[in-house]
């Protein structure tokens, strides 16, 4: 689905990142794991066409044999409305606090697809039921719910909106160690059920070995390996990779 080959990024005279190479299939989760710094978010903002204006940037990102990269304004902007959904780290960033949950939620998904006020309704108050959240929540405000009902708040859109690409980055950041695992089953449910392509951005390597089907390795800048999560697990090739992997235990 996505190819990013050669990519390099720098921000006043610092490189971000340099001759990035990884691919992400089509309807597997694809996992771009590093530590913090590492320039995984910076990746992101290419695929997304939102790289500040003062950034320069070399190579490809390919959708759909489309280069994002020298993509307009409006067909970036209808990029992101059509075939992509994102989630990012901490939920109540993404949401108006003195908005109600309803309004907001249907400014994500119904009205991004078109859909009608009551059609809506129908629809999301199933899919809430469906992510253990009940109805009533979309009369209250964000700062009257937790981190991880305004996660599945976010996923519920995706749910909706069955997005041909989900990215999420560092979806699991804000959330204890039993709402993680929750989000993290809702994104393989979002994959299988949806057929869902899904980039998981992440540091920690239990939720890639949980979720994704192929990962790519960052470290200061660069992709230094790529592949299936179980191969690169039982056999890592690049030094950065084995440390990691040495840190689970």
């Amino acid at each position: 689905m996505i190819k990013v080959r050669d990519l390099s990024i720098a921000i006043q005279d610092q490189h971000i990142t340099q001759h990035v190479n990884f691919t992400i299939p089509r309807g597997k989760i694809t996992s771009l794991i590093g530590e913090s710094g590492s320039g995984k978010s910076m990746t992101v903002s290419a695929l997304l066409g939102l790289l500040p204006v003062d950034a320069k940037v070399s190579g490809s990102v390919m959708y759909e044999g489309r280069n994002v990269l020298d993509a307009s304004v409006l067909e970036l902007e209808r990029l992101r409305k059509q075939d992509v959904f994102t989630i990012f780290q901490d939920a109540s960033n993404s949401f108006n606090p003195s908005v109600k949950i309803g309004r907001q939620l249907y400014a994500f998904s119904g009205e991004r697809v078109g859909d009608t006020i009551e059609v809506f309704s129908k629809k999301m108050q199933w899919i809430l039921d469906q992510l253990g959240l009940a109805w009533e929540v979309v009369e209250q405000y964000p700062f009257q719910l937790s981190g991880g009902m305004l996660q599945r708040c976010m996923i519920a859109c995706a749910f909706y909106v069955e997005p041909p690409l989900l990215i999420a980055d560092e979806p699991t950041s804000a959330l204890d160690m039993v709402l993680q695992k929750e989000f993290i089953q809702l994104l393989i449910r979002l994959n299988k059920e949806r057929g869902t392509t899904i980039l998981l951005i992440t540091h920690d390597l239990d939720i890639v070995a949980e979720a994704a089907h192929e990962m790519a390795v960052m470290q200061q800048g660069t992709v230094v390996e790529t592949g299936a999560v179980e191969t690169v697990f039982l056999h890592p090739h690049h030094i950065y990779t084995k440390q990691l992997l040495d840190s689970r235990f």
